[in-house]
């Protein structure tokens, strides 16, 4: 579409668009003052969609039309993996089998042990619940900030995609929740900038090809608002302008993107930023003056990307982002409090277990899980999170631990703590004991060697890593140098979100270090005897990487790749 196609479809999106956002908002703030009956809504909703489903009779679920309430007693606790056989019947119905809403793509997500999932992305979950949070969202940025509708050039969003689709299940598009194409009617996500180029199909498929198109695209233009999901890509935005500094200065002044025609030749305004780039601690501020706002995720360990923000980003404020996944919507913002948000009562219909419960081992044994609803969490509690979805996954265990920080109006203000099993996630990666494991094995095998006790922790740097220790009964230089590149190699392998942060370079390469049998051990042990002996076990994953200084001493403190 052409500058001024795409500009005529912005200013006529524009004021439907807000409508859009505000009226979703507005029903979101209706939700938050009474949670009761939205959460009733919900699992009503869910009840009458899914009951006539072929999963719900041949369970007998579908007694529920009957006896709603009966709707913990009846349906047990699952995990992800539990509903493999449904999911596979559902690809080859396209709809039926979980619920009564037809398929129109699945989402593609990292599991726990490195297989990609397959959610369900049906027409009533699109249209009824994912939809109105995108625009709910929106709404609290546009009521806070509505100079993001100033003008076509006004907000740049890398929250969505439109990317052709090449992954295909029996003939359905299998994809990430944030490619938003194709669009499916007239009620999907559209914002005004949805035809802009470098928005959809026809900017680059990868990271640095895209992020490229949208800087050239926006230089010299009066930029107010930037939306990201991760806060590395923020990050990246201000290291891909250093890294093609000279592509965009050359391509600024011959009015050219990637040596084709684009615009007008502007030898001022290249010379102009040319300037910017000379002064070599430049902020984005300096590349945009007029950049006010900045969205993006911003709890947990996302947090610890405060500091560079703050230096990337002078005096620009920040936004959160809802807390979602793939498998749904958990919190979403409705003011610029970035440590918390209100539970999403109009979304799922959610259920908590205390977080000191071993939850894999009751559903293990084929116990029953008695859960709390949203009304009966504490205040500074954690809890794992259990969701029912309008996509026909009922009483997920999503993996996802949350901490209640309060109550307002009867609705708990949550944010999420860590992922079940997981240690950290810098850039969305979810890298898991299971998967570091498998890695770990791969290369071990590979190098003929077995696999011994191992820890690992996150590195935080610019950009950050993950640092393994390792024993093994001949370490050395040489062994530390293999090790590294295996295991970094077959874990990309195995996570593909980890695959696409080391790709786009917002996650650099692993180190494994390697220490003679017994180093770890030792350690081990030594933790043990600090108060806490009964209780204190040996923990491959660990909170940050101060063992790698007690274990290997001077050699750990400078991180250094080799």
């Amino acid at each position: 579409m052409g500058s001024t196609q795409w500009q005529k479809h912005w200013r006529t999106r524009r004021v439907p668009f807000a409508e859009e956002c505000r009226r979703a908002g507005e029903a979101f703030l209706v939700d938050l003052k009474d949670p009761a009956t939205a959460q009733r809504r919900v699992l009503d909703d869910v009840i009458a969609l899914c009951a006539d489903s072929l999963h719900w009779k041949e369970r007998g679920h579908d007694v529920l039309t009957t006896a709603p309430d009966a709707f913990r007693d009846t349906l047990p606790v699952m995990r992800y993996d539990d509903f493999t056989e449904e999911i596979d019947r559902e690809i080859r119905t396209k709809g039926g089998t979980l619920s009564c809403s037809p398929v129109l793509r699945w989402l593609k997500t990292s599991g726990t042990t490195g297989v990609p999932k397959r959610v369900p992305y049906t027409l009533h979950w699109l249209l009824k619940y994912r939809i109105p949070a995108m625009r709910a969202m929106w709404g609290v940025y546009l009521e806070h900030h509505p100079e993001i509708l100033a003008h076509p050039y006004a907000a740049l969003d890398t929250q969505t995609v439109y990317e052709d689709v090449d992954d295909f299940l029996a003939g359905v598009p299998y994809q990430a929740i944030s490619n938003r194409h194709p669009k499916i009617n007239a009620r999907d996500w559209n914002p005004p900038w949805s035809a802009a180029p470098w928005f959809g199909t026809a900017a680059p498929s990868s990271h640095s090809g895209r992020m490229y198109h949208r800087i050239r695209h926006f230089l010299g233009e009066d930029l107010r608002f930037v939306s990201a999901i991760n806060p590395s890509t923020l990050i990246s935005l201000r290291d891909l302008i250093v890294e093609h500094g000279e592509d965009l200065v050359r391509d600024l002044a011959e009015g050219t993107l990637e040596g084709r025609p684009h615009t007008d030749p502007d030898p001022e305004r290249a010379r102009r930023f040319q300037a910017i780039l000379d002064r070599g601690e430049f902020t984005l501020k300096d590349v945009w003056p007029s950049l006010n706002t900045y969205s993006s995720w911003l709890s947990s360990s996302a947090k610890l990307y405060l500091p560079r923000l703050e230096a990337v980003l002078p005096g620009v404020s920040a936004m959160p982002f809802m807390s979602c996944g793939t498998e749904g919507v958990t919190t979403i913002p409705v003011d610029d409090s970035l440590n918390s948000q209100p539970l999403a009562v109009g979304q799922a219909f959610f259920e908590f277990v205390p977080a000191e419960t071993d939850l894999g081992a009751l559903l293990d044994a084929g116990e029953r899980v008695e859960t709390l609803l949203f009304d009966e969490v504490e205040e500074g509690r954690d809890y794992h999170l259990i969701m029912t979805q309008a996509n026909g996954l009922y009483r997920l265990w999503t993996g996802d631990v949350y901490h209640v920080d309060r109550f307002v109006d009867g609705t708990p203000w949550v944010h999420f703590v860590h992922r079940d099993g997981i240690f950290h996630s810098f850039t969305g990666e979810k890298i898991t004991e299971t998967q570091v494991t498998r890695a770990i094995e791969r290369a071990m095998t590979a190098a003929g060697r077995s696999v011994g006790l191992y820890l690992c922790g996150p590195r935080w740097s610019e950009p950050p890593y993950y640092v393994m220790v390792g024993e093994i009964s001949d370490p050395g230089e040489e062994q530390d140098r293999l090790l590294s590149e295996g295991v970094d190699r077959a874990l990309q392998d195995i996570n593909i979100e980890y695959a696409s942060k080391r790709t786009s370079g917002r996650l650099a390469p692993l180190t494994f270090t390697t220490v003679p049998h017994g180093g770890i051990a030792a350690y081990v042990e030594s933790r043990r005897q600090r108060g806490n002996t009964t209780q204190y076990k040996y923990k491959p994953f660990q909170q940050d990487t101060d063992f790698a200084a007690d274990i290997l001493g001077d050699t750990a403190s400078t991180g250094a790749h080799r």
